[in-house]
């Protein structure tokens, strides 16, 4: 680790957060920042490391090393974790919405404004909340000092909670890096890059035929399509879906739309995930599509899903107690090497050695342990009760580990929980438990929720993969996620908060300023009015799911040729997979056609055809976010979501 590796990389974490947000809010191009491995990460981490090859060919001594290249790769895969749509846009989002949106038509202050903290959110005085979604009028200045208040108390429950999630990826990381041996396929498509070659300045997996043909294929049906954009006479290639365009199939009437989208940020990670994964993933989610349809023509339901949770309640519930089911029977199975963390941080002894680490075990686990303890006090002083809160924080986590190891396990980049902490506290409490303080705290819970995402773990764990191929004191690499969440967290802030006064954040074109926000408010207070208990219908289906995951579980241990994987069934009614199902049933057939042709040997030969499909793609997303501020700023061209 140098100091101009540091220095890169914090360059990178603050560029990250201000091209995403500028590319989604202002160009209206592609959003960049979804992804557990963002786009916009990896197209500068690319663009890095074509200029490191050049800066080798023409002054050697200069070049970064790999180790300073997955440096500046691991704190722009942090920083990213700031950005618009993942963070920064949820967190203004939801703190700004109450004061400015009140009004007498919707009851916020009666039911929800009287019970919300001053200090937790962005007050109207001096129209301060007013002219962020509007615009500063001529001659006014940004008022910063109505946001120092929330701002400031945000961060400190943000930094203990991103610092719960380091002390939890230390703590897990053996167990699933040297004992599972989980493939991580985000972390090892980054790491191809900086393998040596002897024969080369450019890595081996660039002198493939296959690379380069999938990267020019890819590269190409992008550059072609975006002459669509200035002559709609030039056709389109229909090869590739985009954010906004692809088609549906219908089943049957009542049955829920396949989406037959193509995506190749999907396919590319997946084509490094085991069969049994990808064939349990589309095959369950057929499961999910079917199950639902049915329901649907018998009339059968059990209400409404919630936001941000899986397209069907039912499915939702029952994927969610396999999730559920998932993680707790993963954790003990390490219960070994837990006891042997345990050990070592209490005692200082035992079989497990951190050294490798990016925080000794002592302090992860203590650390851990003050965390929740000051998160369950930040939440029960805002005012949420504490049994809302020990419900909350326990699902929160189990939602941050599962998620973090699915992802591991599958690669799949876009993967959201089949349910939201928030979504479970409601319906396994009642609304009738949560009245007041707790159901508006329960609320503003969804200024850190990410979209249901997993927050920053699932982005830890794999920098915790990849800091293995750090030759330097793991201890130092904890330091520079500190600084490249700070960094990032300042410029996400500040930049969506200039913005706003600029031209007001209503305008910025995305849902969690001018919908999602009032969505969440609006069922606070619905709920507030409405109070039911807890849903035993829903409950109910949580337990079949944990029954079915149970049986998955067991018949995987009693047969070696069971082909089912509990992970897809737990993942099967999430909206990312269901846009994703199709790329992953399509890559499953390939790999199973090519194993069963060549075997492994031809697989690793036709591995860098998707590895430049990928690679391609995020080159033409980036030309094609160039082109959209050249000619079309304001009116871009989203070639890239989810």
């Amino acid at each position: 680790m140098t100091l101009r590796s540091i220095l890169l990389g914090s360059l990178v974490a603050i560029l990250v957060n201000l091209g995403a947000i500028y590319s989604g809010y202002v160009v209206r191009s592609s959003w960049s920042d979804f992804g557990h491995l963002p786009l916009v990460t990896l197209l500068l981490f690319l663009l890095l490391f074509f200029f490191n090859i050049l800066v080798k060919s023409l002054a050697p001594k200069f070049a970064l090393r790999p180790s300073e290249l997955l440096v500046v790769l691991v704190m722009g895969w942090i920083g990213a974790v700031m950005q618009g749509e993942w963070l920064t846009g949820y967190f203004l989002a939801i703190i700004t919405a109450p004061h400015y949106f009140a009004s007498p038509e919707n009851a916020w202050g009666e039911y929800l404004l009287r019970d919300i903290p001053d200090w937790l959110v962005l007050s109207n005085k001096g129209h301060a909340a007013e002219y962020f979604y509007e615009g500063l009028p001529p001659g006014e200045k940004i008022p910063w000092g109505a946001w120092v208040a929330p701002l400031f108390w945000w961060f400190a429950f943000l930094a203990v909670l991103i610092f719960a999630s380091l002390c939890i990826a230390v703590i897990l990381r053996k167990q699933w890096v040297e004992k599972e041996r989980l493939i991580f396929p985000l972390a090892e498509v980054p790491l191809m890059l900086v393998k040596r070659s002897k024969r080369s300045l450019l890595p081996d997996l660039f002198r493939s035929r296959f690379f380069q043909v999938g990267f020019i294929t890819s590269l190409f049906v992008i550059c072609w399509n975006l002459l669509n954009w200035f002559s709609p006479m030039i056709p389109k290639v229909p090869l590739i879906a985009t954010y906004t365009s692809f088609p549906q199939l219908i089943i049957a009437r009542g049955f829920p739309a396949i989406h037959a989208k193509l995506d190749v940020f999907v396919i590319g990670f997946a084509f490094l995930t085991r069969m049994d994964v990808l064939f349990s993933i589309w095959f369950f989610h057929l499961l999910s599509i079917l199950q639902s349809g049915v329901f649907n023509r018998v009339g059968y339901s059990i209400g409404s899903a919630d936001p941000w949770c899986s397209f069907d309640a039912a499915t939702g519930w029952q994927s969610f107690g396999g999730f559920l089911l998932l993680v707790l029977w993963g954790l003990w199975t390490a219960r070994s090497h837990l006891k042997d963390v345990l050990k070592k941080a209490f005692t200082g002894k035992g079989d497990v050695d951190d050294k490798d680490e990016l925080l000794s075990y002592r302090t992860a686990v203590f650390g851990l342990i003050f965390s929740v303890f000051y998160m369950v006090f930040w939440l029960h002083q805002a005012g949420m009760a504490l049994k809302a809160v020990f419900v909350f924080l326990f699902v929160t986590f189990i939602l941050y580990i599962g998620l973090s190891k699915i992802i591991a396990e599958s690669g799949l980049v876009y993967l959201r929980g089949p349910l939201t902490a928030q979504a479970f506290t409601w319906h396994a409490l009642g609304a009738t438990a949560l009245a007041g303080p707790s159901a508006a705290i329960l609320g503003l819970s969804f200024a850190f929720f990410c979209d249901a995402k997993g927050f920053v773990m699932p982005s830890l764990v794999h920098i915790a993969k990849v800091s293995g191929n750090i030759k330097q004191r793991k201890r130092q690499i904890s330091v520079i996620v500190g600084l490249a969440v700070l960094m990032g967290f300042v410029a996400a802030t500040w930049y969506v908060i200039y913005e706003g006064y600029n031209f007001g954040a209503y305008n910025f074109g995305a849902t969690s300023f001018n919908s999602s926000n009032i969505s969440i408010w609006n069922q606070v207070v619905s709920r507030t009015r409405n109070p039911f208990g807890p849903d035993w219908r829903r409950i109910s289906f949580l337990g079949i799911g944990a029954a079915i995951t149970a049986g998955l579980i067991y018949l995987r241990y009693l047969f070696v040729w069971w082909p089912l994987h509990p992970v897809g069934f737990t993942v099967s009614s999430v909206y990312p997979v269901r846009d994703a199902a199709l790329g992953i049933f399509i890559i499953w057939l390939i790999k199973l056609v090519i194993l069963r042709i060549g075997g492994i040997r031809l697989y690793k030969k036709v591995t860098p055809l998707f590895i430049g499909l990928l690679f391609g793609y995020i080159i033409g997303v980036g030309l094609g976010f160039l082109v959209d501020v050249v000619w079309f700023n304001g009116q871009g061209h989203p070639i890239h979501g989810f």
